[in-house]
């Protein structure tokens, strides 16, 4: 009796212990997007859910500046019924994390609507819940057939029917066994199926075709307009209705002066299917141009420009240019990978957008706009920690390929303490030799 009884209380330790890590997979990871809204760049976090019905926390983590206003949330399903509504306040300079709990009713696609200041905006997120793998299920079934034959076992003995009670047990230790060892090499052989919820997608679309708007056709310096860019299927004239999140954002948008002087990078607001928006001020007169970057369901990313022209008296110029930028080796020459290390000032920096650093860069010309992250979070295997973790080290280290020789605008992104910083550099770069 003493020997069904340990083995009993193996499998009952062991059915209690692998079996629910089994069973209670991770669920999808969270998912973060970049939003300007209300003149204000905030990073939206929804987090993961492991129930349908059940709980929604949306964490709203606002960048400084941040300004005293309210921010209404509403969660729509797939069909754009209303599921849950709720709003936070943001304090007048005070970046933080701003918790919101809604909820969810169903698995699949939702629509997360923000309205604030007058704009209006709607991501897409996906309810992902896990699914287990068919090895999962043999592995329950095996402590559960261990059980079952146990507790025959302790029956039987009990009506002094040893033989058959030592049959029964013997049974139940080869399948508390084959639990274990199934336990053990089923995450290396059998991948777990895909979450319940996720995107199906053929691979490959159509290019998108786009145009820019102005709510002012004859914008001037100093005055706040609103970007609207506008974008359709090549194949069928449809807007696009099939954004996903690219590098924690629908949409990046940056905005830069034919002279390199001004620089802006935005995520414009969805407002309906294939129309983005975003507010913008030009601080001096002249010629912009509008580079957007964005990746359909199924396809890669794809980049679409556009430029206008800003009337209005120019600002005396300003004393201080931009710096060299810092390469290895010297001098840059064309189609030849550079590092480029960036000094960011002194303690860790966050991430933002996912990675610790942003380098983008433009030519002269304007023909060509090209960006990099920093090699030091992207080699991480981890989901990048929220906006508000001082995480990575601030020697920020890139590498960059310059496609042509010529000169090059630079300008370098992190963030400390929930603040932006931007760096503008150039560079100068000569023909490779022969």
């Amino acid at each position: 009796m003493r020997v069904f009884v340990t083995v009993l209380m193996a499998a009952a330790a062991v059915a209690g212990g692998v079996p629910a890590t089994a069973h209670a997979p991770a669920p999808g990871a969270d998912t973060a997007l970049a939003q300007t809204i209300a003149g204000m760049e905030v990073t939206l976090v929804v987090r993961r859910t492991g129930q349908v019905p059940g709980p929604l926390r949306v964490d709203l983590i606002p960048h400084t500046p941040v300004r005293a206003v309210p921010i209404e949330v509403t969660v729509r399903s797939g069909t754009s019924a209303a599921v849950a509504a709720g709003s936070v306040r943001f304090d007048r300079d005070e970046a933080r994390t701003y918790p919101l709990f809604l909820s969810v009713r169903e698995k699949g696609l939702h629509w997360l609507e923000l309205r604030a200041d007058g704009e209006f905006s709607q991501l897409p997120f996906r309810v992902k819940l896990p699914r287990a793998a068919p090895s999962e299920l043999w592995v329950s079934w095996a402590f559960g057939a261990a059980a079952v034959l146990m507790f025959a076992a302790f029956g039987v003995a009990a009506l002094s029917s040893r033989r058959i009670a030592v049959v029964l047990g013997s049974a139940a230790g080869v399948a508390l066994v084959v639990g274990g060892t199934l336990a053990a090499v089923s995450p290396r052989m059998m991948p777990a199926a895909a979450p319940v919820g996720a995107a199906t997608e053929p691979v490959g679309r159509p290019y998108a075709q786009s145009k820019i708007f102005l709510s002012d056709p004859h914008p001037v310096a100093g005055e706040a307009l609103t970007l609207q860019i506008r974008l359709v299927d090549g194949s069928t004239g449809r807007p696009l209705d099939d954004l996903v999140p690219h590098h924690q954002a629908l949409a990046h948008l940056v905005v830069t002066s034919a002279d390199g002087a001004a620089f802006r990078h935005l995520h414009p607001r969805r407002t309906a299917a294939g129309r983005l928006e975003a507010r913008f001020t030009a601080p001096e007169p002249g010629a912009y141009l509008v580079s957007v970057e964005f990746e359909r369901d199924g396809a890669g990313s794809q980049l679409v420009t556009g430029r206008f022209k800003v009337a209005g008296e120019p600002t005396p110029a300003r004393t201080t240019a931009p710096a060299r930028l810092p390469t290895t080796p010297r001098p840059v020459v064309a189609a030849r990978p550079v590092s480029i290390t960036v000094k960011a000032g002194h303690g860790r920096v966050q991430p933002w957008l996912g990675m610790a650093g942003h380098l983008i860069v433009r030519d002269r010309q304007g023909s060509f706009l090209g960006h990099a992250h920093e090699l030091g979070s992207m080699a991480s295997t981890a989901s990048p920690p929220d906006d508000t973790v001082h995480a990575y080290a601030p020697t920020l280290r890139f590498a960059f390929t310059f496609p042509e020789p010529g000169r090059y605008f630079v300008w370098v992104q992190y963030a400390r303490d929930l603040r932006i910083t931007t760096i503008p550099y150039v560079v100068d770069v000569r023909a490779g030799t022969a």
